[in-house]
């Protein structure tokens, strides 16, 4: 089960990374929206570091991707898979409560891929609000952001993705 898992999320980052066209350039304090035979994605880089990429997905919803070293999305191909690994982690905002979870890691990348529905809704749902997103990575510490606030580009996404109504 663990093996499809890593093998599955391993092939969604592959694709939609290698579907991404945005620059770390674009998305300063804004998201860039992305459409590549017909998946609608976002992306942003945050002040505090990580980079956010949200997805829309037939089977998470809003999938997140955080890109812990700011990489824009052009910079995060993946080669290999050898260096995925599982995470535990919690999210929680301001107007949520710390929930836990796990999160495929690909350590050459430094990137956290979301596994559940609920982990990129509530990255998602945090823009709307305006509340700062703090995680907590097993292996990897706390992190907190915050994303830039409902633009023309989110709404677009919101209104592509029947998974964030």
């Amino acid at each position: 089960m663990k093996h499809l898992l890593k093998t599955g999320a391993a092939l969604t980052l592959a694709a939609t990374a290698l579907t991404f066209s945005a620059s770390a350039a674009d998305a300063e304090a804004a998201w860039s929206l992305g459409d590549k035979n017909g998946k609608a994605f976002l992306h942003t880089v945050t002040e505090a570091g990580p980079s956010i990429a949200l997805t829309c997905s037939e089977r998470v919803g809003v999938q997140a991707t955080v890109f812990l070293n700011g990489n824009s999305i052009d910079e995060a191909e993946i080669k290999s898979t050898s260096g995925l690994r599982t995470r535990k982690g919690s999210i929680e905002t301001a107007t949520t409560e710390e929930k836990d979870g796990d999160w495929l890691y690909l350590r050459p990348a430094k990137t956290l891929i979301s596994t559940k529905g609920w982990q990129g809704k509530r990255i998602y749902n945090a823009a709307i609000t305006g509340s700062p997103v703090t995680m907590t990575v097993s292996r990897l510490g706390e992190m907190t952001f915050e994303l830039p606030g409902v633009d023309d580009q989110f709404k677009s996404f919101a209104s592509s993705c029947e998974a964030t109504s």
